[in-house]
């Protein structure tokens, strides 16, 4: 709920600014003539991030029963639990939002390096179908259950993101652009630190390295840039720590994949 609040709190603001900008626009005011011939300029994000997984289950997922130290106890009200199978993993994703400072360096007319190191909050669950079998000795071999069991993962997230952008010829107030390079994570609420027996959670690795594309435009208001941008960032590493247990044995590779809906003022 509060994600959401956050997000609409943005919105807000961006049709205020966007309006302004509009007017300027209608006026034939242009702003900032001189600020594209900046060296370097500095500036802040806010972002509402959609934190998700590419997620690849083991090629015999269905045929693998999980037993005794593989099994985690289940809070279900339904003991004596021998075995289990996983008939699917899904990956469902999550709001959040990110906060950053802009460091901007001009390489030419067209061409920026932008170098944004940001907090990213977020949240991912991963979903696991599930069929549990009793002990055999002390019920029928047919006396099973199919539950839907899901974890879910917190992270918090240092990054420093190193992009280049390519930006458009400027059209009085506004300007296209596209960015791309790579992401280094550093995800403080990683437990993969955490070796307690009988743990069973899913716990992602500290670090991982992104790919990053994205795009947006550029509005000149009167005292600073504003910026609408969509952004996608893919992992390049599985980041999910083994622990041979039922949910990180049935899944094969699972990496991050995060999209961004960002505002720039620079």
């Amino acid at each position: 709920m509060k994600h959401h609040k956050v997000l609409r709190a943005l919105l807000i603001i961006v049709t205020i600014l966007f309006g302004a900008g509009l007017k300027a626009q209608v006026n034939k005011v242009p702003n900032l003539k001189l600020y594209d011939y900046d060296q370097l300029h500095f500036g802040f994000i806010i972002s509402g991030n959609q934190m998700d997984f590419t997620l690849k289950p083991v090629s015999n997922l269905q045929q693998l029963y999980f037993k005794g130290r593989e099994l985690p106890e289940f809070d279900l009200g339904y003991a004596d639990v021998d075995s289990a199978q996983v008939y699917g993993v899904l990956p469902l994703a999550n709001v959040g939002f990110t906060v950053g400072i802009v460091g901007d360096l001009r390489l030419g007319e067209y061409f920026n390096l932008r170098f944004i190191p940001s907090l990213a909050f977020g949240r991912r669950d991963l979903r696991y179908d599930t069929r549990l079998y009793r002990n055999p000795s002390l019920y029928p071999e047919s006396d099973t259950i199919r539950v839907v069991l899901k974890q879910k993962i917190q992270s918090t997230f240092i990054e420093f993101p190193l992009l280049l952008k390519y930006k458009s010829k400027r059209v009085h107030n506004f300007r296209a652009y596209v960015t791309g390079g790579v992401k280094f994570g550093f995800d403080l609420a990683s437990q993969a630190h955490k070796t307690e027996e009988n743990n069973y959670e899913p716990k992602l690795l500290r670090t991982d390295t992104d790919g990053v594309l994205g795009g947006g435009i550029e509005f000149y208001m009167n005292w600073f840039k504003l910026g609408v941008e969509l952004t996608m960032s893919y992992g390049s590493r599985d980041i999910l720590l083994r622990e041979g247990n039922m949910y990180t044995n049935s899944i094969e590779s699972l990496r991050s994949k995060v999209f961004m809906f960002t505002f720039t003022f620079e």
